[in-house]
């Protein structure tokens, strides 16, 4: 047996009942934090090019476009919901191996309706493609200093095992989906901050799809490419052969589900801005100096632009995070948009803020100083950065609504909420797809 072939027997032998419930709670939890963010960001810059172009593509109309009121080809669709949704910057991530839900749970959807799956059967394939996924990333964390992103790479394997399982392949099949998958594997670390770095997961669930239907249809790749010497891991980050102990303890388990839209690690900083404003009464006018602390890796994606110029390289300014914090005491979409990150109140309260670098905060807590106007002090700091982001179901709940907020009326919305909630009981999905595609209620039909 080999990597490969572990792959194979996982997929075809995991099944829904060895889960138990907070997995499949958590995991609903996730696709309803995944609908919302991928509503809210239809109307984006990026989504408007990414939609622009599949539908002038003009493939079949097989599955919906969410929230983009038109049908196309399910790998199209893939591609413009895992776009879409990645375009807020609320995905939700486990934090070792970079991975996230945009790069998954998009093409699992698509597949599924075209197939017209039940819940069970979403969720069955979710964790199988995220467990891939993840335990890739993990066992290729050397990507990275590479410059690859193994948050897409890693997408584009697991979102083909997941679809090779919908489509029920054999083992030599599901061995040529993951081969025609490390083909198909890529994404780039620079390209955090611009449009491609969004894309990418689109066109991670877009590829992971086309490489299983590929070896449905035939296909074939070197059976063993992904471990080999000279392979796939080899090539991106120097391993062979990893035991990737893929099933229990299932990695879906440990997506954190973020509050913010922007970077990951940039969640901890901003809940400690938000409690200290909250608990002293802050007003951003009284503010004459905030000072943050960081590791120097900040500077890589969290701190990567102070002043930013647009939507893209908002979600990547800390300091634009913190400054919304202080002008509206919790930072939302509104503020991520090309206008938000050149407003005038925005721009010059980040002119007040420093983020000092310093090699021994890798992991720890980070300090805050916020100098008032009268020159008096205020001190906290930021839970540990590798702690895990605690959001109860009320709050991802919360998360959901804000995201859909004046699409659907109260009634569908609270309906779309609750077949997600319930999706284990869902004897088909494509219903619930077709009222996620069609936000227009004079377009949708019940």
């Amino acid at each position: 047996m080999g990597t490969t072939a572990d792959i194979a027997k996982f997929v075809q032998q995991t099944t829904f009942d060895e889960f138990d419930a907070k997995l499949v709670q958590h995991v609903k939890n996730v696709l309803l934090s995944g609908v919302g963010m991928t509503l809210a960001g239809v109307n984006s810059e990026t989504s408007k090019a990414v939609l622009s172009y599949v539908r002038e593509c003009g493939a079949q109309p097989e599955v919906g476009v969410i929230g983009a009121n038109f049908r196309t080809s399910v790998e199209y669709a893939a591609l413009a919901n895992g776009t879409t949704s990645h375009t807020t910057e609320l995905e939700d991530d486990t934090r070792a191996e970079n991975m996230y839900s945009v790069g998954v749970f998009p093409a699992m959807l698509a597949l599924g309706e075209r197939l017209q799956i039940s819940g069970k059967e979403l969720i069955e394939a979710f964790v199988i493609a995220w467990d891939v996924a993840s335990k890739l990333a993990l066992a290729s964390q050397d990507m990275m200093g590479r410059g690859l992103a193994p948050w897409s790479a890693g997408a584009t394997i697991g979102v083909a095992a997941g679809a090779a399982r919908l489509l029920k392949l054999n083992d030599h099949q599901i061995a040529m989906a993951v081969s025609i998958a490390t083909s198909h594997a890529a994404g780039l670390f620079k390209q955090v901050g611009s449009g491609a770095h969004l894309y990418e997961s689109g066109m991670a669930g877009r590829n992971g799809l086309a490489s299983a239907i590929l070896a449905k249809h035939g296909l074939t790749g070197q059976p063993t490419v992904l471990e080999c010497p000279m392979g796939y891991l080899q090539a991106v980050s120097g391993i062979t052969d990893p035991v990737l102990k893929l099933g229990a303890p299932f990695r879906a388990q440990a997506i954190e589900i973020k509050k913010y839209p922007c970077c990951l690690s940039q969640m901890h900083p901003i809940d400690a801005f938000v409690k200290l404003i909250d608990e002293h009464q802050i007003f951003a006018h009284e503010v004459k100096a905030v000072r943050l602390e960081a590791p120097p890796s900040f500077k890589l994606a969290a701190a990567l632009y102070h002043h930013p110029k647009n939507a893209d390289e908002a979600k990547f300014s800390l300091a634009h995070s913190i400054a919304c914090s202080f002008l509206d005491k919790k930072p939302w979409l509104d503020r991520y948009t090309t206008e938000g990150a050149n407003s005038l109140d925005v721009a010059s309260f980040r002119d007040k803020i420093e983020i000092v670098y310093r090699s021994d905060l890798a992991g720890a807590a980070l300090p805050i100083t916020v100098t008032m106007a009268d020159g008096s002090q205020l001190h906290a700091s930021t839970r540990k950065i590798t702690e895990h982001i605690d959001v109860s179901d009320d709050e991802i709940r919360d998360k959901y609504r804000r995201c859909v907020a004046g699409m659907f009326s109260r009634g569908r919305e609270e309906q779309i909420e609750d077949s997600l909630l319930s999706l284990e009981r869902l004897p088909d999905i494509s219903k619930l797809m077709a009222e996620l595609t069609y936000i227009d209620e004079l377009t949708y039909v019940d």
